[in-house]
């Protein structure tokens, strides 16, 4: 199977490592979850994949089965709004690819449960096919303005990859001092 051009590039982008603890957010059948998979390999890392989907939650768990049988991966079957952050835990990375929830409506209940699940320091990345011309920029923003909403940080830029432009939106959550201060 040729494995689209958007994913690797997410997946690169995101820049795991073997003991990350990573949450992917829509894995569909899997496939970005297999690459995240690669990169723990040899390591303590752990992919926790979600999707709404029963069809697509079972068709990631036999892509990987073999991640699953060795405690790589788990994949389960629940919308984002309804994860409960202290059954998860805490994660390095978190991705996105094409969930289209971060900019089609405001998205304040979803990235505020990321806020929750993603460590201090931590890394989410949501990734898109670039709509051509002016539809970006409006894209782009909806995008920021749903994950400021769960107090990241963010910022958009555009990467070609093959032949395909992609809308990459990198957000973080700013370190805080005792009183709540944002620290650089």
């Amino acid at each position: 199977m040729r494995v689209p051009e958007r994913l690797v590039a997410a997946v690169d982008l995101l820049d795991v490592r073997p003991d990350d603890r990573v949450l992917e957010v829509g894995c569909g059948p899997g496939v970005a979850a297999a690459l995240v998979c690669e990169r723990l390999a040899g390591g303590r890392g752990r992919l926790v994949a979600l999707d709404r989907s029963a069809t697509a939650v079972a068709a990631a768990e036999k892509r990987n089965a073999a991640a699953v049988a060795d405690g790589r991966a788990a994949f389960v079957r629940t919308a984002l709004a309804d994860v409960d952050p202290a059954a998860l835990g805490r994660f390095d990375r978190a991705l996105a690819c094409n969930v289209n929830l971060f900019w089609t409506g405001p998205a304040a209940r979803e990235s505020s449960v990321l806020s929750r699940l993603l460590r201090p320091g931590g890394r989410l990345l949501l990734v898109y096919e670039a709509p051509e011309g002016r539809a970006l920029e409006p894209m782009a923003e909806s995008v920021r303005a749903a994950v400021h909403r769960g107090g990241f940080r963010a910022a958009s830029s555009v990467h070609r990859r093959g032949g395909t432009a992609l809308l990459v939106v990198t957000a973080d959550l700013p370190h805080r001092g005792r009183c709540g201060q944002e620290l650089a």
